[in-house]
């Protein structure tokens, strides 16, 4: 569980680093009532300060205290294991980085609403869930949602692409 500890105080540190730039965001070219900035110094600011209380709980806890999570974790881990037959494996993982950073880079060109339902049908059926036609609701529900939440009530444009995907994309905002 040492590397906790770790993970957890670069994540403190990225997010004060990140929060200290997020206050020299200029005032956006779209008026909107909440600011350019708003949005991103919130979420830092509450990765801060979680973030920084989970450091805290974890460097006062005792050694042995510790030893014993890290036996159950293995214990549970384990079992879980045998229950579902699934197994932690690293190409998947590997499957998962790979679409994600693809998604990521797509989505500039392509726009977000047809980047994210493709991205999230695909990685669905290649994780295992085999069931179509939740598997395109999910991905459409998902697309409408993010799209009202984003464009509608928080006023943070999404990624509309170039050519046919814009004009596909100013469809629905």
């Amino acid at each position: 569980m040492r590397g906790e500890k770790y993970v957890i105080g670069f994540i403190c540190l990225v997010s004060a680093v990140f929060l200290g730039i997020a206050t020299t965001i200029p005032k956006g070219y779209v008026e909107s009532p909440l600011g350019a900035g708003f949005w991103p110094k919130l979420i830092l600011l509450f990765l801060f300060v979680t973030s920084s209380i989970h450091l805290v709980k974890l460097l006062l806890r005792k050694k042995e205290v510790e030893e014993r999570l890290a036996k159950e974790t293995e214990e549970e881990r384990k079992k879980e294991e045998w229950e579902t037959g699934e197994r932690h494996a690293f190409p998947m993982f590997l499957f998962g980085a790979v679409i994600t950073f693809l998604y990521i880079y797509l989505i500039r060109w392509i726009g977000f609403t047809v980047a994210t339902p493709v991205f999230m049908a695909v990685f669905m059926y290649i994780t295992g869930y085999r069931n179509r036609v939740m598997v395109a609701v999910v991905s459409l529900v998902t697309v409408v949602t993010y799209v009202l939440l984003f464009t509608k009530a928080t006023y943070i444009p999404l990624p509309r692409g170039f050519g046919i995907f814009n004009a596909f994309s100013v469809l629905f905002y």
